[in-house]
């Protein structure tokens, strides 16, 4: 029996607290991917170094996430998101404070682990009250879209009327915001409620957290599904890196390009509302490679259109309808096969395959568009990205250990 069988109705109050939280966490996440480069080329920064400062958020969750995940399951998510969300509302303020590219690589660097921390409670947190089932999954990312839609707009906005501070003094505020909204909600586990106060060596990474998360990784459902996570999230990192310096480059200003992040949350939350009907369309794991592939492509074709916004817009809803079918659909494999006590072990480790293409890709796509061109590098990043889908889908044909069980 499924653990979504077994819990059918999850607790109403703590099923809108993940969805308050989930709202507040996508929406940091698409704030610096959206602000950081904007600002970084207003200083004047190269391809190169807006590449390596997207790559520098990702270098300490590539590292940590598993670890804050399993201080989630070991302590309460709620305890870890508390200082989580301070951290992130004060780190926001020292990039408008110090205007220097070392000074940004550190804030961003640390930023980069705070930020996915949030998005990691919020994630684990609503996986442990739906239990893996895929309509409450389906919701959650849908209501996270009012917050990716409205905040890029509200960003690109305060970008064009006041520039920096008015911007990073938003984001604090939306992190603060959030941190509010986490001390008014409960611990969902009780016995972690009851835990007394830990030492300071609770909080240390342990090398068992770590071979814990990895170990879900000899589930073969749940590898493949880690590596369509990271080949999807390969196509946000062209987004947050080079396509913003491209339409940066063609004289978009700072609201346009809020309207076009807004567009592909849109329909990402109103396709992830079509989740159930998604899954009997046909085999899981052939929607996710099919799905992936068209975000990928999607996004690379950038640099032949034109520069016309319609078309931009276009391929934005294209996009954001691929990836609202396959992310609910992910995380419910992902949390059914790893059972109620791994879920923040198994969004820890996704948050990790994530960050490892997070890592890696904005420094050479910055490298390549430094170069060549831009549109070499948007050429070259997604064939190489959607060869990787295909060679996955010829692991799943040949190995049915990988398929998922319908």
């Amino acid at each position: 029996m499924s653990d979504a069988t077994a819990n059918p109705k999850p607790a109403p109050r703590a099923l809108y607290a993940a969805y308050g939280m989930g709202l507040l966490g996508i929406a940091l996440l698409d704030l610096y991917a959206m602000i950081v480069p904007l600002y970084a080329v207003s200083l004047g920064a190269s391809a190169t170094e807006v590449g390596l400062l997207l790559g520098a958020r990702s270098i300490l969750p590539a590292f940590f996430s598993i670890h804050g995940g399993s201080l989630m399951d070991r302590l309460g998510t709620r305890r870890v998101m508390l200082a989580s969300t301070i951290a992130v509302g004060t780190l926001a303020l020292v990039f408008p404070a110090a205007p220097w590219f070392p000074a940004l690589l550190l804030a961003q660097l640390f930023s980069g682990l705070f930020i996915t921390f949030n998005w990691i409670g919020a994630q684990t947190l609503v996986a442990q009250i739906a239990y893996g089932d895929p309509i409450p999954l389906g919701r959650f990312n849908f209501i996270c879209r009012f917050g990716t839609i409205g905040a890029p707009l509200i960003a690109g906005m305060l970008w064009d009327i006041g520039g920096a501070w008015p911007t990073f003094g938003m984001i604090a505020v939306w992190a603060g915001i959030m941190h509010v909204l986490v001390i008014l909600v409960p611990e969902p586990n009780p016995d972690l409620a009851k835990k007394p106060r830990q030492p300071i060596s609770a909080v240390l990474p342990r090398i068992s957290d770590y071979t814990r998360s990895f170990a879900l990784m000899l589930i073969p459902v749940i590898a493949f599904t880690m590596i369509v996570s990271g080949l999807r999230n390969a196509a946000t990192s062209i987004q947050n890196s080079i396509y913003i310096v491209y339409l940066e480059g063609i004289g978009l200003e700072g609201t346009a390009i809020g309207i076009l992040f807004a567009v592909l949350e849109v329909t990402v939350g109103l396709a992830s509302l079509n989740v159930g009907a998604v899954r009997k369309l046909g085999r899981a794991e052939t929607v996710l490679l099919i799905t992936t592939a068209a975000s990928i492509v999607l996004v690379s074709v950038t640099p032949f259109l034109g520069g016309i916004f319609a078309l931009l817009m276009l391929m934005q809803a294209l996009r954001g309808v691929a990836q609202g079918f396959m992310q609910p659909l992910m995380f419910s494999i992902q949390s059914e096969a790893a059972g109620k006590d791994f879920q923040g072990a198994v969004v820890g480790l996704r948050a990790t395959a994530n960050r490892l293409f997070s890592v890696t890709l904005p420094p050479i796509m910055g490298f390549i568009a430094d170069a060549i061109s831009l549109e070499a590098s948007f050429v070259m990043t997604g064939l190489m990205l959607v060869a990787g889908c295909a060679t996955l889908g010829w692991v799943v044909a040949v190995r049915p250990s990988f398929q998922v069980e319908r």
